[in-house]
């Protein structure tokens, strides 16, 4: 029994929580820009095959006044991993990248709807974070 209240406490304060990345030394226009390529070129060519995907829809919208890009993307997949057969998957992603007023530039990633389990939100978030990365550092160099 105590092994359960541990794992629902720790899902709660795990799972519930939202991702969020900074961007100290930048400026804030600059991440904006960063965020929005990367919200309208999403890259799912991953080594590990399970992670790679084919974008069949990406509709964003962004609205600069408020900070807010949301995303509705459609993805599919064919794979095949060694002794298994093969597995068709098709995923419909709804979430939303909040640019916060803060100093450093910060974003949220949050899912608008409840299709995306805290572990695919966390990868998700980790892509996009990591493509604005690679943007920012581009644009420096």
């Amino acid at each position: 029994m105590k092994r359960v209240v541990f794992f629902a406490i720790l899902f709660c304060f795990v799972g519930c929580s939202t991702p969020q990345h900074s961007w100290p030394d930048t400026n804030r226009d600059v991440v904006w820009t960063a965020m929005v390529a990367a919200a309208n070129a999403p890259d799912y060519d991953a080594a590990d095959p399970r992670k790679r995907w084919i974008v069949t829809q990406n509709l964003v919208d962004a609205n600069a006044s408020k900070g807010i890009i949301q995303v509705r993307r459609s993805l599919n997949r064919s794979l095949q991993l060694p002794l298994q057969n093969e597995q068709v998957d098709q995923r419909d992603w709804f979430f939303s990248i909040q640019l916060l007023p803060n100093i450093p530039p910060t974003a949220t990633f949050s899912s608008v709807n409840s299709t995306l389990i805290p572990a695919q939100l966390l990868d998700e978030a980790n892509r996009f974070f990591d493509t604005v990365d690679d943007l920012l550092q581009n644009s420096q160099e």
